[in-house]
Parts: structure tokens; C-alpha cells; sequence
């Protein structure tokens, strides 16, 4: 992290090798056990064109834990474990007047791998090595319901008639629902080659498998009142004002579409490929260089499936491979001092017609610094600080209308999104 994740061509000795180069593991013999944890504060904005009224995100601190355990059996041979969590993300916005509340308040993905390793020195200068990734996962999502865009529950009027056409206004929040679908299994691998070009410079490559998370879940439906009443002279009782809550409740009872139900839904963990430079510019400083591509473009629909059929969704995300670029440089100012730090500069996977509040990410530079304390060979403390500085975006809150077909970018995007982050991490290692 104190030197922005560059190290496909020659990772730190802090087991974490098994994720970013699994043939990294090979050099030490004995055990090297690693644990700790970074801190994610995350801050941002959304601001409407229309009124300039802006809303915080409200995220907690997140903390990502790790853990490695790596045991070099000889000069030739190592293994070990890993657990850790390259992929998630967690988003809360305000539940009170903001329109991107129908699209997801509080989410969460959390996708936890857990990935048994084995290196070889194949000859004096290539090393190759991989493991398995178990991946575990759950995800979270909490959203309002529109009313006007809901179907009519009455026999009195034309089928497909919804409350908007009743004069229901756009965005009536009427029932709050929440997706917890956890337990999802998948396994994918990580495999990497390193290469010793000459004593001062070093190759190598690492590519991750795509995993498939299938998860399954329950939806729980909550009405939310909303005090409209239909009007007299209205065509479903023309004699008498009619309360839109106690028209639309028995949808929430036995029986009605908006039951507690199972759900379920599937996210696919995209690919990764790295290739890499480390040069030993002197006795003291090295730089290294990564370039990483990420298949993001699996991500390009999120079913979510009911036990009712009738209210089964496809979320539109259409993402797009990302690439980016991570430059690192690492100083030894004493035996027991080294300090550390990088730059990344990181593309957009969201298309522009998919910027939303579930994940309102956007063009990014990423600026890390850190430092790592060895005392003696057998203990070592690595502390590291990032800050994401996400460039500005457009988005949109809501999707599209009923009968409102194929809106473009511009026609959907209805306001700004800001975003930015710092992290801090810290990692105990022990070797013996």
C-alpha cells in the first residue's frame, strides 16, 4: 500500500505475495505470519442541477481486515495461506428527501478470499507460483419503492394503469426494501511468474481467475406511509376520497405481491492481469512499476430474482475494463528504516448512463506514502496512508420512467457526484 500496490515483479516479504504475486512466496525459509487492517474514510456529494441542493454520503469508517501465514520449506519450495478482501463496497446516503434512495440507501458487498499457495524456484532466476481462491461472499441492498410507477390494484380500471397516471407524483416512497442475500460460494486462482533479469532488475506477471458468486437471500417489504388521498370523483370509488395507504396495503399482507420472499441474485468478481518492473536504482532506492487491467466488463447486468416472478429486475450496469497504472518507489534509510511512496492513476468502469449511488465511481489518481519499522529479523511493524481523488462526475438518481424508453446519458443524469477517500493501514509480521 505505501508504495501503491506495485509489486507484481517483486513483492514485500509480509506473506502478501499469495495476492499480488503467488511466486512471490519463494526466498525465506521458516515462517513469515502477517495480520492487520486498513481503515476506509470515505467522503462525498451529490449535487442536483436544478435546485443545488447537496447530499453527504453518511459511510463509517470500514475496516479490511488481512491475514497471511507463509512457510518457506527450502530454498525452492514455499506455501501458505491467505485471507483478504480485494473487492467490495459499502455506500449509505440520507433516507429523507433524497431522490437516490430508490436506487439503493445503504449497501454493501463484501466478497472475502481465501487462498491456500505454493511457490517453486523453477531455475535460478524464474520463480512461479499459485493458488486457489475460495471466495465467500454477501451483499446488502436497501431501497425505496416508487408508488408511481406501481400498478393500480383495481379491477375498475384498464390493465397497466399505474398511480402515476392517477396524478400520484414521480418518487412517493410507499415501502422500504431490503436484499440480504449472503453465503455465496465461488472458486476462481491466482497464478504469477517472476523473473531476475540481473541482479538490479526484475519482471513479473500475475493474472487472477473471474469468480462467479450466486447468492440467496431474503426480501423484506415494509409499507411506508405516504397520507395521499385520491380525490372524490376518482375512477376507482367516484363517490367518496379514497386513502392511497389503505389501497395499496393489502399488497403487504398474505397473499399480496410485496410478502416477505426469497431472493436471489449473481455478481461475477472480475479477472485481473498485471505485468510489472522493479529496477534497484542504488544500494538504497528501488522503484517499480505496474500496469494492471481489470475485466470489469463481466459486470454488465445485476439480476435480482424473487420468489414472486412478477417482481423480478434487471439492473442495467454495463461496465467497461479498466486500466491502470501504479508507480512505487521504496527507500532503506537505515537497517531497521524504510520509507515508501506511489502513485495510481485508475480509468472509470461505470459508462456514464450507470452512475448512480449504488456506486458512483469515476477517474481517479491515488497518492500513498508509508514507512516500515524492522527492529530485528524477527519483527516488523508497515504503516501506510492513501488518498483517492476521484474526479468529478455525472449522474443520475433515479432510472428510467414507465414507458419511457432508451433515455440517454444526458437525459438521465440529473446532477454531480464528488468522492474521495483516505485510507490507513497497518500490518504486524512476525518471522521465525
Amino acid at each position: 500500500m505505501g508504495r501503491a500496490g506495485a509489486g507484481v515483479a517483486e513483492t514485500c516479504d509480509d506473506g502478501s505475495a499469495m495476492y499480488f504475486n503467488p511466486a512471490g512466496l519463494v526466498g525465506e525459509t521458516g515462517w513469515t505470519v502477517s495480520g492487520g487492517v486498513t481503515a476506509i474514510f470515505v467522503g462525498g456529494e451529490f449535487t442536483a442541477d436544478r435546485t443545488r441542493e447537496s447530499w453527504d454520503i453518511q459511510n463509517d469508517p470500514i475496516p479490511v481486515p488481512h491475514l497471511y501465514a507463509r512457510y518457506g520449506l527450502n530454498e525452492r519450495w514455499a506455501a501458505g495461506i491467505g485471507v483478504f478482501v480485494p473487492y467490495g463496497l459499502s455506500t449509505e446516503w440520507p433516507t429523507g428527501d433524497f431522490d437516490g434512495r430508490f436506487l439503493g440507501y445503504n449497501n454493501s458487498l463484501q466478497s472475502i478470499y481465501i487462498q491456500p499457495t505454493v511457490a517453486y524456484q523453477l531455475t535460478d532466476r524464474i520463480k512461479i507460483g499459485g493458488g486457489l481462491d475460495v471466495v465467500i461472499g454477501a451483499v446488502e441492498l436497501n431501497q425505496h419503492q416508487d408508488l408511481s410507477q406501481q400498478t393500480v390494484p383495481s379491477d375498475q380500471l384498464p390493465p397497466g394503469t399505474t398511480f402515476g397516471e392517477l396524478g400520484i407524483p414521480f418518487h412517493t416512497a410507499f415501502a422500504d426494501v431490503k436484499l440480504d442475500a449472503g453465503g455465496a460460494t465461488g472458486i476462481g486462482g491466482n497464478f504469477g511468474v517472476q523473473v531476475r533479469a540481473t541482479d538490479w532488475l526484475r519482471f513479473g506477471a500475475r493474472y487472477t481467475l473471474p469468480v462467479e458468486l450466486n447468492y440467496e437471500g431474503d426480501a423484506t417489504f415494509t409499507q411506508l406511509q405516504t397520507g395521499l388521498v385520491l380525490p372524490p370523483n376518482n375512477p376507482i370509488q367516484p363517490n367518496t376520497a379514497l386513502p392511497v395507504d389503505a389501497l395499496v396495503a393489502p399488497q403487504f399482507e398474505q397473499g399480496g405481491l410485496l410478502v416477505d420472499q426469497d431472493v436471489e441474485t449473481e455478481i461475477t468478481m472480475p479477472g485481473q492481469l498485471l505485468i510489472g518492473i522493479s529496477v534497484q536504482t542504488t544500494p538504497r532506492l528501488k522503484l517499480l512499476a505496474d500496469y494492471q487491467w481489470t475485466d470489469w466488463s463481466t459486470f454488465d447486468v445485476l439480476p435480482i430474482d424473487f420468489e414472486n416472478d412478477a417482481l423480478d429486475t434487471e439492473q442495467i450496469e454495463n461496465y467497461e475494463d479498466t486500466h491502470a497504472l501504479r508507480l512505487g518507489a521504496e527507500y532503506a534509510a537505515t537497517e531497521a528504516w524504510t520509507a515508501r511512496a506511489g502513485l495510481i492513476t485508475h480509468g472509470a468502469a461505470a459508462p456514464d448512463e450507470t452512475v448512480t449511488p449504488l456506486l458512483p465511481e469515476g477517474y481517479r489518481n491515488e497518492f500513498t506514502a508509508g514507512f516500515g519499522w524492522q527492529p530485528s529479523p524477527l519483527f516488523e511493524v508497515d504503516v501506510a496512508y492513501q488518498y483517492i481523488a476521484q474526479n468529478d462526475r455525472r449522474g443520475r438518481v433515479r432510472d428510467p420512467r414507465v414507458g419511457e424508453s432508451d433515455p440517454t446519458a444526458e437525459e438521465l443524469n440529473s446532477g454531480l457526484y464528488s468522492f474521495g477517500a483516505h485510507l490507513i493501514g497497518t500490518t504486524l509480521t512476525l518471522h521465525f
